[in-house]
Parts: structure tokens; sequence; C-alpha cells
């Protein structure tokens, strides 16, 4: 009853802290957006900080020579963003590179392998954080003007996404999205960093160390002298929660006690996980004028996340099958009514383990607090589930997008089972639009089943491979969700930092990022140059629960089922073969 009642309240300030978010967002983005709802007079707040940030905006404009006033269609919406993208991930790549003869290396740390820079900088250049490396071996410089930058940066980016994909929808034969310099820094600078600030408070408030002194040697309770790494991870794992970036400055990630010290700090960072891309679409029924739909798009993606949540928590809450026939074979007796407490923090225990790890895998951030290569097959089916549907609140800004991708089949699968022209928010959905949604959700089991088949069956893929059977093909699979999907949390037990995994899923990596963006911004040109259609009542109404219930419905049968065969492989083979 304990966990329940804490899980409620988990939630209540979840959906409060999304309320407070998606109307600052909404308010950040009002004048980019036409948005339609006015900000409630109880959050006027807001427009205060509005001379501040104006003041800071104008003088960066100027000083980039940006026009604010100059928009965009969707092909220089798209250039500007991979301009600016491309020019992070070359600036990335040398960092990585040739860290060894940057400033701020007190450890003289080395350079990475031209393979392993080219994977880091695609995995953080694209929001998507996969590590192939130990935290503890990048050099401050690194720390702070590669992954920092990049964390914030990439976030932006997405968060960038939403407003203009919006605009998509609200105009009537307007090619103009906006500009996403603008878009840009507006989120930057009234968004990312001063929550960013907030959050990085809270943690050293909690522990988290904030400074930039190297190494500290300490004497154990074995006088034994041991170095420990710090610097300035608080600001690190703030913009890594905020922003769904989930790089961890340690290679043990939000497990690390400087990185997640308490289990109030677990919860301030689980709430941020989820609450900073929940409330992009909160701020999308508000540019709508239409609060209540973001509140049903939200319930239905939450219906499946407490699906998820039950799957993943009733597997770990069970005592671990190895331990008990353990206790049979040696006659000895464990106390597991904690439940599976392999590769977990006992701070946290298994319930708020599995909370985290659902909600890093369906939100695309992919820090973990807990080893996911030590759970149950029951217990990782959700994991991998979150990823393989790719639309859970899936990553800040471009969350909005890949849902948007759904409820357009949604809606056309309406269409056809009423018998009208498919139409959303005013806006015909037509068989150029289906297409490309189609494509877009096709992308990931490529980028996920075709890199597995190859990882499985040559040499260069299987000499990574150190655990046997069942296991050893769900890490395959994990790894290549987790590049595929931008998700990069890792289940572990991999050798995968080599040139043959370096390749493969830097390459996924960007494909994945990069390539729904380019039809997602293609749809949202085709759309604005639309006329809006007014409702009537044959309209297909999106604030009720029978369109509740059909996209939950599409969501499970396209996003999760089209991975069954591959699943059945690993973890369900593993769970129905009794494994641990």
């Amino acid at each position: 009853m304990l966990n329940i009642a804490a899980l409620i309240v988990f939630f209540v300030l979840l959906f409060a802290l999304i309320y407070v978010f998606g109307e600052y967002i909404a308010w950040i983005y009002q004048e980019e957006t036409n948005s339609k709802s006015e900000l409630p007079k109880k959050l006027n707040l807001f427009k205060k900080l509005d001379r501040p940030f104006k003041l800071i905006e104008e003088k960066i404009f100027s000083f980039l020579n940006i026009k604010p006033d100059k928009e965009m269609n969707w092909k220089q919406y798209l250039f500007s963003l991979l301009i600016f993208n491309g020019i992070l991930f070359v600036f990335l790549f040398l960092v990585f590179k040739f860290q060894n003869i940057l400033p701020l290396n007190p450890l003289n740390l080395e350079g990475m392998s031209w393979d392993q820079a080219f994977h880091t900088a695609s995995t953080f250049v694209s929001n998507t954080n996969q590590q192939h490396y130990g935290g503890e071996n990048l050099s401050y410089f690194s720390q702070l003007f590669a992954v920092g930058l990049a964390m914030f940066l990439s976030a932006g980016t997405g968060l960038a996404l939403a407003p203009a994909f919006t605009r998509g929808i609200q105009n009537q034969e307007d090619s103009r999205l906006g500009n996403f310099y603008v878009n840009l820094i507006k989120g930057l600078i009234r968004f990312l960093l001063p929550i960013s600030f907030v959050i990085g408070v809270i943690l050293i408030s909690q522990g988290s160390p904030q400074w930039f002194g190297g190494e500290i040697v300490v004497n154990t309770i074995e006088g034994v002298k041991q170095a420990i790494r710090v610097g300035p991870v608080a600001g690190i794992e703030a913009i890594k929660t905020l922003g769904t970036n989930g790089g961890g400055f340690f290679a043990a990630n939000a497990a690390h006690p400087f990185e997640n010290p308490t289990i109030l700090s677990n919860l301030v960072l689980n709430l941020i996980m989820l609450a900073s891309p929940m409330a992009i679409i909160y701020a999308f029924g508000i540019w709508m004028g239409k609060r209540r739909h973001g509140v049903i798009l939200i319930g239905a993606l939450f219906v499946i996340f407490l699906g998820l949540f039950w799957v993943t928590a009733a597997g770990e809450m069970q005592p671990n099958r190895a331990v008990t026939m353990a206790e049979k074979n040696l006659n000895i007796t464990v106390d597991q009514s904690a439940g599976n407490m392999e590769g977990k923090e006992t701070r946290f225990g298994s319930l708020l383990s599995s909370l985290w790890a659902i909600s890093t895998t369906s939100t695309t951030n992919g820090a973990v607090n807990s080893m996911h290569n030590s759970y149950s097959p029951q217990g990782l089916m959700g994991p991998f589930l979150a990823m393989a549907m790719n639309c859970l609140y899936n990553g800040i800004g471009v969350g909005l997008l890949n849902l948007m991708t759904y409820i357009f089949i949604c809606v056309f699968i309406a269409g056809l089972m009423i018998g009208r022209a498919p139409q959303y928010l005013g806006k015909q959905i037509e068989w150029r639009e289906v297409k490309i949604a189609a494509l877009i959700i096709l992308l990931l089991p490529v980028l996920v089943l075709f890199p597995t088949s190859i990882a499985v069956i040559t040499e260069a893929g299987k000499e990574a491979i150190h655990n046997p059977g069942f296991t050893g093909f769900s890490e395959v699979l994990y790894e290549m969700f987790s590049a595929g999907a931008n998700n990069g949390s890792g289940m572990e037990g991999l050798m995968d930092n080599t040139v043959f995994y370096n390749l493969l899923n830097g390459g996924a990596i960007l494909m994945g990022r990069y390539l729904p963006i380019f039809g997602q911004l293609l749809i949202a040109g085709n759309l604005s140059k639309k006329k809006i259609r007014p409702e009537t009542e044959g309209t297909l109404k999106v604030e009720n629960l029978s369109f509740l219930v059909l996209f939950v419905g599409v969501m499970i049968i396209i996003g999760g089922l089209i991975f069954m065969p591959a699943l059945a492989v690993g973890p369900i083979a593993e769970m129905l073969s009794g494994g641990m």
C-alpha cells in the first residue's frame, strides 16, 4: 500500500509539472505558433519574464545577424537545421578525437579513435547519447564544451521543431513555418537554461558535485588510498534529464551516487524526465486552441505507459530465479522480499528502478539508474516495447512530431471506417501525408532488424557477444533499438566499442534522427498549403474517449506487434525457457 500511495503522489506531481511546463512552453512560442489560447491569469507571472528574456535574445540575434522577421518554408527550415547540426557534428568529432591536446585535461586523458569519435559525435548531436565509452574517460573540456554544449543544442533543435510543425497545421495556404534560429534560441534562453539551473541547484543540495578539482584522493575504511573522479556533474545531469539526453558523466550513469545521490534526487530527475516531453504535447493543444485534445493525447500515451510499467514492475518485484535455484541447490536462504535486486541500487529498490527504466525508454532519454542486463525477461519486455512504439513522450520537441506521425495513420484508418475523407484539426489528410507517415514508422524496423541480423551472422558482430543464448541476442537487439530509436540506454554486457558497432550504430543513429525530421517537415509543408475546413457533424472528434481508444489501439498494433517476432527470439524465449 505504501508503494501505491507513493506512486499516486508521484503521478499527481507529474501532472502538475506538466501543466506548469506546458503553459510555460506554450507562452514561449505563442507568437511563433499564432497561439489561439490565452495564458491563465494565475500564470501571468510568465509575462514579467518577457522583457529580460527579450533583451538577451535581441543581443544574440544582433550578434549572429539573425533576422527574426525572416520566416522559412519547410525546405529552408530543414536546411538551416541540417547546416547547424552538421557544424556541431564536425566540432564534436574534433573535440573527441583530439581531447588530449585541448585544455582542461588535468588527468591527461587520451583522445578517441576515429570510429569511436564518429559514434560519439553522432550520438550527442542527435540527442541520442548512446555511450560506447566510460564517462570518466572524457576531459573537462570534452564534458563541458562537447557533451554539455551538445546536450543543450540537440535538445534545443528538437524543441524548435514543435512550433514549426504546429504552424504547418495552423496555416491556411501559407508555407511559412517560422524561423529555426529564433525558435532554437528562444527554447535555449527561456526554457532549457533557466530550468536546468534550478535542477542543478537541487542536485547540488542533495550532494552532486559541481567543481573542477580533478580527482580527490581519500582513505577507505580498509586503509587503502582511492582516487575519486569529480567534476561539473550537477550541471551535466540537469540538462541530461531535462533535454531527454541521457549521457552520464560516469559510466554507471544515474546509478552513480554523484549523479543521483538520494531518493529525492531520483524522484526529481524522474519527474523532469517525463514532464519535459509530455509538456510539449500539452502545449500543442494550447497552440491549437484545444487544451482538451492535448490532455487526451497525454492520457492515451499514459495508459500505455502504465501498462508497460506494470509489466516491468511485476517482473522485477518477483524473486530472482537464479538466486532461488541457488537456494535449493546450496540449501541456503536469501531474503528476496524486495524482489530482483541484482544490478539495482538499494536506495531505489525494484519499484523505483522499474519506473525509471520505463520512463527512460518511453522518452528516448536513455539514462539508467540500474543495470538493464540484470532485469528478468518479463522486466525487459517493458523497455523493449517502449522503444518499439517510438511515440511515447518520445523526446523533447521531436516527440510531438513522432506522435503526429501515428495520429495521421490513426485518422486515416478512422476515415476508412466511417467512409469520410480523413481530416485532422481542419486539415485534410491525403495519401501523400499517409505515405510519408507510413515510411517514417517503417524506418525503425529497418534500422533495428537489419543491423541486428547483420550483427548475429557476422564475425565482427558475434565476437562482441559474451553472454550465451537468448540473453546475447537480447543484448544485440537492445543495442540496435537504442541506436535506431535514438534512445541511448544500454542493456550492457555487449562489447560494443568496436569499429563494427561504432560505424553501424553511428549510421543508424543519424538516420533515425534526421530522416524522420525530413519526412515530418515535408508533411508540415504540405499541410501548411491546404485550406482549413470547418468542423461538421461528420468530422472525426479528437477530444473524446472513442478517439483515445482508437489511438491507443493503433499505437499498440503498429508500434508493438511489428517487433514481436524479434522479441520472441530474445526476452520472450528466455522467459518461456525459465531464464532469470
